[in-house]
């Protein structure tokens, strides 16, 4: 099975504020409810940086920044600096959390385009939490190099594979995004959601289609590792784990001089 860029609805600027909120919210109840996902995310995250004596952890690509919130609940992080970073931020979302959690939450508020070099990308830990399948076949290498061009530690996770299990599963997410409106009926928003996941049912639909694709864009394994062995100096600093329907890449960037030891981290379910 060849990769496959599909459009995802999720990345398209004409779906309506509405629709857009549940989807995320389905997303939510996805790998935080259903999964721990993105639990399992800050735990590994935050053992890189304890192994590696770093008190910044950067989520790049982070949209609705979801691991930076799970992070700035975290005790362990206390003394650490979270920024949530993106090429488009969001702004709403970042201010409430800067405000939300103070000093521990800096949020970058210009863009930040990992194909480039920038200073925020320096000495931390980088997560990449469901981000990738976003980009562009042609610019993950160009993002690879300047990411292992640093003195920090990378951490890239995608919740999905492109396997024939893995976009069964990802199309029975229909049912928890045709469920939002009663799962998430004391929140606010909940006429919201009934518009949109049952009076104009469009939202499950959208999120399923969005599930297979992100399949479908996913590299596998093998291809990750062969993008990696094209970089210089790095061979001895990349873990790839995949799981039974996720994948787990950590690294290392070149300014950092301690290696992984065997076995580092738990994998992702």
């Amino acid at each position: 099975m060849k990769p496959l860029y599909l459009f995802e609805f999720c990345d398209q600027a004409w779906i309506p504020s509405g629709a857009r909120e549940c989807l995320f919210e389905a997303m939510d109840a996805c790998n935080s409810g259903l999964r721990s996902f993105n639990a399992q995310v800050a735990d590994v995250v935050l053992e890189l940086a304890v192994r590696h004596d770093l008190d910044k952890i950067v989520e790049l690509g982070a949209g609705r920044a979801p691991i930076t919130s799970h992070l700035a609940k975290d005790e362990r992080t206390r003394g650490m600096t979270l920024v949530p970073t993106d090429v488009a931020p969001n702004d709403d979302i970042f201010q409430q959390l800067g405000a939300e959690y103070g000093e521990r939450v800096q949020p970058e508020f210009s863009p930040v385009d990992i194909t480039q070099p920038h200073d925020v990308l320096e000495a931390g830990v980088l997560v990449m939490a469901g981000m990738m399948h976003h980009v562009p076949f042609e610019l993950r290498p160009a993002i690879l190099k300047t990411l292992s061009n640093t003195r920090s530690a990378m951490a890239l996770f995608e919740p999905l594979k492109r396997t024939p299990l893995s976009m069964l599963l990802a199309s029975l997410a229909f049912w928890p995004a045709l469920a939002l409106p009663l799962t998430r009926f004391k929140n606010p928003g909940k006429w919201r959601r009934f518009l949109w996941c049952w009076f104009v049912p469009i939202v499950p639909w959208m999120f399923a289609w969005d599930g297979v694709t992100s399949c479908l864009r996913q590299w596998t394994a093998a291809e990750w590792q062969a993008e990696f062995d094209r970089l210089e100096d790095i061979a001895g600093s990349v873990q790839i784990e995949s799981g039974f329907n996720s994948l787990k890449i950590l690294w290392l960037g070149k300014g950092i001089t301690q290696r992984f030891e065997p076995a580092t981290c738990d994998g992702i379910r």
